[in-house]
């Protein structure tokens, strides 16, 4: 199968459920979960389709097909619709794949959102803003909130 929700594209960005995620954090948040655990296999969601990247991709093909492609330069992927995931998850099962699913793991937890927020609001000069600056400060902050 071939994964084309995260073709490389010249802004390196995949969008996912309407927003656009670099690909640089798509691939911290792998390195940084293979330091922890290098034998597990992490499943990312990209728009509609599940990837493996890098090493994860290769090693997969071990045990099930899937076509190795560029996620963006120097990296590569694989993956399958969203939809497959129930026959693919039973194929791990059978075979005895650790897999971990990262759902989204380039979106702001609430936590970080809020703090986010707060430090934004924190410093902005209140008594030299003008109205209209005013409104497009709120308007960063919602994009913030909406995790734009």
């Amino acid at each position: 199968m071939i994964c084309y929700a995260c073709r490389p594209l010249f802004l390196s960005a995949c969008i996912f459920k309407g927003r656009k995620f670099t690909v640089s954090k798509i691939y911290d948040k792998y390195k940084e979960l293979k330091n922890e655990n290098s034998e597990k296999f992490y499943l990312f969601r990209c728009g509609n389709f599940y990837i493996f990247l890098e090493d994860d991709a290769y090693r997969i093909n071990d045990f099930v097909v899937l076509k190795i492609t560029s996620f963006a330069k120097n990296i590569s992927k694989c993956g399958f619709p969203v939809s497959s995931l129930p026959n693919y998850l039973k194929v791990f099962q059978n075979l005895k794949i650790d897999v971990e699913i990262i759902e989204e793991c380039s979106r702001l937890s609430e936590d970080e959102k809020g703090k986010k927020v707060i430090q934004k609001l924190m410093s902005l000069d209140l008594d030299h803003l003008m109205p209209v600056d005013a409104f497009l400060e709120l308007q960063k902050l919602k994009e913030i909130v909406d995790g734009k």
